[in-house]
């Protein structure tokens, strides 16, 4: 690990972070026009280029879905039922009821509805996410959207990645397209012959894809930008130093993943320093540094191993996830707690949210007056619309009032 020492090392790590690649805009402006333009085709052209096949279609068939199923023995299967079960228990909880505002004459009621299309974007670069599948379509089925489109890249042999197909076809999924990066982004939001225009896209993907969904949005609706994973650790001398650095070295198996761990202790610093290859170690003096720089990177997770988590974490304004204690490592987020682990990144944190029940649903208002309201309330709403130079709002309000 490298040690930061100075304030302005830190600055630069989460500057380069949050920055693009040189050429990568370009690059992904050229991919979303050359789907805009030539639909199926450039597809076709773009998965050739980006992962190598030549595909002679896009949508993957029933029986390939079935085969793929075959790769699931009944331990795993289990697991996955499991892990399913977990995440619709904590998803159902999040589903809100919306709520009704009454007076004598007149009502005010807030209404929440299922977006109608979603597409789920499923990478597959180095392993199969299996538990995206999972911790993406699970909150999406809970909120009652109709249809859910779910696209993920083809291997050289031109077929999906079984585990992701096999998991797919477990919650329900029958329609899946071979695409993926940028180009996948595009087609969903953009619709070609074979993939249909979507109303928002769900998911987290390499820089390619948070660039694509960045350009995009304002098409299509998106989740969050959740690009490489990050996790900042905040211990003390209570923190077991093996969980330290097994955590921190986790992150080594993403690619362009981040570790920063904070920390009090000049024993334990040491230590990960010595045992963790990558990433980077703070030393401060206190608790309040500690929280201030957690607040500043804003990460997609952080845990906190310290004698009082809890107390700490009500200090934490900006993160994606918190984990408390010894015995709250990233990877029970991943795969079996609840939440979901699609997280914002980047530092987005600052003002993105986790999925959840609630980005699949849009919630819009019924309003209900009477004349008797109109008329106890019109001269007022008629002053703030003169201020505003609106005559014919205004007027909206006293022919009422008149008649």
């Amino acid at each position: 690990m490298r040690r930061i020492k100075r304030r302005k090392e830190l600055e630069a790590i989460l500057k380069k972070r949050a920055s693009l690649a040189p050429g990568l805009e370009k690059k992904v402006r050229g991919i979303i026009s050359a789907v805009k333009k030539d639909g199926d085709s450039a597809l076709f052209d773009l998965t050739e280029k980006y992962d190598g096949v030549r595909l002679k279609d896009l949508r993957v068939k029933e029986e390939e879905i079935k085969r793929a199923s075959l790769v699931l023995d009944k331990s795993l299967k289990r697991t996955i039922a499991l892990a399913r079960k977990r995440i619709e228990e904590f998803h159902k909880k999040e589903l809100p009821s919306g709520f009704l505002l009454k007076k004598r004459y007149c009502y005010v009621k807030k209404v929440f509805t299922p977006i109608e299309t979603v597409g789920i974007y499923i990478p597959a670069g180095t392993s199969p996410l299996i538990s995206t599948v999972l911790m993406t379509v699970i909150p999406a089925k809970i909120a009652g959207v109709k249809r859910i489109i779910l696209v993920s890249p083809p291997k050289r042999n031109g077929k999906i990645n079984p585990y992701i197909l096999a998991t797919a076809s477990l919650c329900g999924i029958k329609e899946i397209y071979k695409t993926g990066g940028a180009q996948a982004i595009a087609a969903l939001a953009l619709g070609t012959e074979t993939i249909p225009r979507v109303d928002k896209i769900i998911g987290p993907g390499n820089r390619y894809v948070t660039t694509a969904k960045r350009l995009l949005f304002g098409d299509v609706d998106i989740d969050l930008l959740a690009g490489p994973s990050e996790v900042v650790i905040l211990a003390d001398e209570t923190a077991k130093a093996s969980f330290v650095e097994t955590d921190l070295s986790a992150q080594s198996e993403h690619t362009g993943g981040l570790a920063i761990l904070i920390t009090n202790s000049g024993t334990l610093v040491k230590k990960a320093e010595k045992n963790v290859k990558n990433g980077y170690s703070i030393l401060v003096k206190e608790d309040k540094e500690m929280i201030e720089l957690a607040n500043r990177i804003a990460p997609e997770h952080l845990q906190i191993m310290m004698e009082e988590p809890e107390k700490i974490a009500r200090r934490i304004k900006n993160s994606g996830a918190i984990f408390l204690g010894n015995y709250s490592p990233v990877a029970i987020g991943d795969y079996l707690a609840g939440p979901s682990h699609v997280l914002p990144t980047g530092g987005s944190a600052r003002f993105f949210s986790g999925l959840s029940v609630a980005s699949f649903l849009r919630g819009f208002s019924l309003i209900s007056w009477r004349k008797k309201e109109i008329e106890k309330w019109g001269k007022e709403i008629e002053k703030l619309a003169k201020i505003e130079g609106l005559p014919y709002h205004a007027k909206s309000i006293r022919i009422r009032r008149e008649k």
